[in-house]
């Protein structure tokens, strides 16, 4: 999922039009389907499993990538016109942003909802409108979990098992005293987690309240419990207090500093498996690594497609969404051969038992997931997520954890700055 691009527009897939000029993007014709995403995941699915498993098809594939921070600046002016793409990937930050636009095909039409009935639930939700239709839909769920060092967790902890470990992480009370403890053994050498972002990820999916409702800014009691235990890790150095995703935050993967780290499903390939070894080689912690749940059940990110409404090329749209989305023989062969965690429930209880992970020591993770995705709560996503939450983390949590301001006028810098992006919203 987060193979995200960076730099200029890419063309890739079946066909690469030479008539497609300065603009990539003009879907034109309809011997061709259009495909726009920030993953380069995609062009893989469809040009070595969706391509070879549909020989002649009457019509040619266009992927077009387009960076991450790219793409939704390059989608929104030409959604809903004759120059929109006909298939879309939706990042889970923006995803109901598109899937309330009414500008995507209702994918129920085409038979995908009905095709989608092992997939699970979360993963409809979140491409689910509010009217009930179905708009998009992901071949994998990211569930959230907390991947820790082992050998640290047994020279600090005396912990040698996952199960013992995640006994010492039920709550975020016990999360505070383990981190403690850590601090405390390696006489401050070693912090449970380098940002608070590591802590922030999981509360924003433990909310029981969406960012808005009823056209209403709604601030989660979990947010004020965000706000204290962030300040007491940053005040008590039980975090190195890093950016998350910056230089130094991945760098930490192959050090002896960082306890820990709260990543999804995918971040596992994508971040922590690239960055166990230093640049230079010199170092690596690979195999050193174990996964449990943490205190809580939350998930990040995830890669949702869709069909654009002004498509001449639903149906094509479609099919392709289907297969990527719900074929069992497809998504079995992707996971075996990807390990990333599918969408599709029946795939995973028919494979997770087989898992073997040996940069987890030999753990399996795979079944581990297919436990933890099940209290997984998407109900909570809303159209205003990737903004709101931005401006929680710039103008209210980050301040406030560095002592910066007090709560009292950090609620409100972040209640102001949600009424100048949103001024229709009703903030109290």
């Amino acid at each position: 999922m987060k193979q995200w691009l960076k730099g200029s527009v890419v063309l890739v897939g079946a066909a690469v039009l030479a008539s497609c000029g300065t603009d990539p993007a003009g879907s034109t014709s309809g011997d061709e389907l259009i495909v726009w995403t920030f993953t380069d995941e995609l062009s893989t699915m469809i040009n070595d499993y969706y391509l070879p498993a549909h020989e002649g098809l009457a019509y040619k594939i266009r992927v077009v990538e387009i960076p991450s921070d790219q793409f939704e600046t390059k989608l929104d002016p030409v959604l809903g016109t004759k120059n929109a793409p006909d298939v879309i990937a939706l990042e889970s930050a923006f995803v109901k942003k598109y899937v309330e636009s009414g500008l995507m095909a209702d994918l129920e039409e085409y038979g995908v909802k009905e095709a989608a009935k092992d997939t699970y639930q979360y993963v409809k939700d979140v491409g689910t409108s509010q009217e009930g239709v179905l708009h998009a839909l992901a071949w994998q769920a990211a569930p959230g979990g907390f991947y820790y060092r082992a050998s640290l967790a047994d020279r600090l902890l005396g912990v040698n098992e996952a199960d013992d470990m995640q006994d010492k992480l039920t709550d975020y009370d016990q999360f505070y005293e383990t981190a403690k403890e850590i601090r405390e053994t390696s006489n401050g050498e070693v912090h449970m987690i380098s940002s608070i972002q590591d802590l922030a990820k999981p509360f924003f999916g433990m909310r029981e309240s969406g960012w808005v409702e009823e056209e209403k800014l709604v601030i989660d009691n979990k947010l004020y419990d965000l706000l204290d235990i962030s300040r007491k890790f940053v005040e008590e150095g039980l975090t190195k207090d890093t950016e998350g995703q910056s230089e130094a935050w991945f760098a930490g993967m192959n050090g002896e500093s960082d306890f820990g780290y709260s990543l999804p499903t995918w971040g596992l390939h994508y971040w922590l498996k690239p960055n166990a070894t230093a640049a230079d080689g010199s170092k690596t912690t690979d195999g050193d690594w174990r996964m449990v749940q943490g205190p809580s059940s939350w998930f990040w990110g995830g890669t949702w497609i869709g069909a654009v409404d002004s498509s001449d090329q639903k149906e094509a749209a479609a099919d392709l969404i289907k297969y990527l989305t719900t074929d069992k023989e497809f998504l079995t062969r992707w996971a075996e051969e990807t390990g990333d965690f599918v969408s599709n429930e029946a795939v995973v209880e028919a494979i997770k038992d087989s898992y073997q992970e040996d940069f987890l020591g030999g753990q399996n993770h795979y079944n581990e997931f297919s436990e933890m995705v099940e209290s997984v709560n998407a109900k909570i996503l809303t159209e205003y997520d990737q903004t709101i939450e931005l401006l929680f983390i710039d103008h209210c949590l980050t301040p406030y954890s560095k002592w910066e301001i007090d709560k009292e006028a950090a609620i409100q810098s972040f209640k102001t700055a949600v009424m100048n992006a949103y001024p229709d919203l009703q903030v109290d």
